[in-house]
């Protein structure tokens, strides 16, 4: 899946930025749109379940950065550069000659005095409320400052980088003009998006192994049970080959009792979306008409992997039939996959948007998340691996879901390497 981008500005900025995205990224923006910057705490609670989150402007910002710093979110904020700087104080001066005297928001000491030396001639009077500022004021304390200022006769004109300080100076007949962020800006902010997911796509492997055995075949005589086993397993050898080359894996023979797939990201993926009905199980099934054992381990190394991978197949003995059992890194065990189980998708919808105040995306979402782990117990680990987010906007998820007791402790998973246990939830 693709990873979520919250994207939180003024409607017509936003507006903007979705409109100059590229259709083929690896993400997806999701619009929290203000009238009010003081809105962005309320709107940054609501976007608990993205990865990145984009401020279009820094007063926004402000408002929550304490919070993102304390959760250590992926922040990106559009500043006001010299570029945009000296083309702003071009354009004021363009429209009357005579305004010299500016009073200036949202930017920043070095900004100010890299341009004002390529401005010189003009003879500006600058009184600049430098974005360091803001983290004492508030959208009402910028509107005094300009105000201030006006009413004092010391400026001419206002030049501010926020939407909602324009609109109000201009009810009160003060001659202002807002700071527009040109399209070559926001694009320049989408690729840092770009790059920061993808970065982190490529910083995170996780090995996936899958071992393949026949159930019954060692009860049958020796010589039998050779000619047979040899037959089958070409034929499942065929099955797992194409298997592979669709999920970028590698089939093998392990021994002369099973096959081994070994795969990535992609096998992963098709495991994630198969919990309660694995294709690949039934279309083995119904070929050979015999029952199969396949057991997967997830892992952050090979090694690791490969134990799992055995630990889920000694699971698949129990079951009479075919089975499939999967060990993630942590040594949870998950199974049998593709044996359905049944929930009311309606009465976990109502919850999820009266209880835990989720919109319909995330509801939906949520849904999905539950039927294709086929109701199985789940840790953030496995909620930041289907949504492609951080481990920490999965944990805000689950915290929400606790809340709203929608969800429930149903136990704890024991990491395979040293470190605190994490803790497995189930639906109430």
């Amino acid at each position: 899946m693709k990873a979520k981008v919250a994207v939180f500005g003024p409607a017509n900025t936003v507006v903007r930025i979705q409109h100059l995205k590229q259709e083929a990224t690896n993400y997806e923006l999701l619009p929290f749109i203000y009238t009010e910057a003081n809105q962005t705490p309320d709107l940054l609670e609501q976007a608990f379940l993205c990865d990145i989150f984009l401020f279009t402007e820094s007063i926004a910002f402000h408002y929550v950065e304490n919070k993102t710093k304390k959760r250590r979110l992926s922040t990106i904020v559009v500043h006001c550069d010299e570029y945009i700087l000296t083309t702003a104080l071009l354009q004021a001066l363009s429209e009357n000659q005579t305004r010299k005297r500016i009073s200036l928001d949202g930017t920043t000491h070095e900004v100010v005095q890299h341009v004002l030396p390529s401005i010189k001639e003009a003879q500006l009077e600058l009184f600049p409320l430098y974005a360091k500022e803001l983290a004492a004021r508030n959208a009402e304390n910028i509107l005094e400052h300009h105000r201030k200022l006006w009413e004092e006769g010391r400026i001419d004109y206002v030049l501010t980088a926020y939407c909602e300080i324009a609109k109000c100076l201009q009810k009160e007949n003060i001659p202002v003009r807002h700071i527009t962020i040109p399209d070559l800006c926001f694009k320049h902010n989408l690729d840092k998006v770009e790059k920061r997911i993808s970065f982190h796509n490529n910083t995170t492997v996780q090995h996936v192994i899958g071992y393949f055995r026949f159930k019954h075949l060692e009860h049958l005589p020796g010589a039998l049970n050779e000619v047979v086993l040899y037959r089958m397993q070409s034929s499942l050898d065929v099955i797992l080959q194409k298997f592979a080359k669709q999920h970028d894996a590698i089939a093998l023979h392990k021994d002369q009792h099973g096959l081994v797939l070994i795969g990535s990201k992609k096998l992963l993926r098709y495991l994630n979306n198969h919990f309660g009905n694995f294709p690949l199980l039934r279309q083995i099934e119904e070929q050979f008409q015999e029952p199969i054992e396949i057991g997967f381990g997830l892992g952050l190394t090979h090694l690791q992997a490969q134990q799992n991978a055995m630990l889920a197949l000694e699971m698949t003995a129990k079951e009479k039939g075919s089975a499939c059992y999967i060990v993630n890194e942590s040594q949870v065990s998950i199974g049998p996959v593709g044996v359905k189980k049944q929930i009311d998708p309606s009465f976990l919808y109502q919850a999820l948007i009266h209880k835990a105040k989720l919109n319909n995306e995330l509801s939906y979402n949520f849904i999905e998340f539950i039927k294709l782990r086929n109701n199985k117990p789940f840790s953030s680990h496995d909620v930041a691996n289907h949504y492609s987010v951080t481990k920490r906007s999965a944990e805000r998820t689950i915290n929400k879901l606790l809340t709203a007791e929608i969800i429930k402790v149903a136990g704890a998973e024991k990491p395979y390497q040293k470190g605190r246990p994490r803790k497995l939830f189930a639906l109430c």
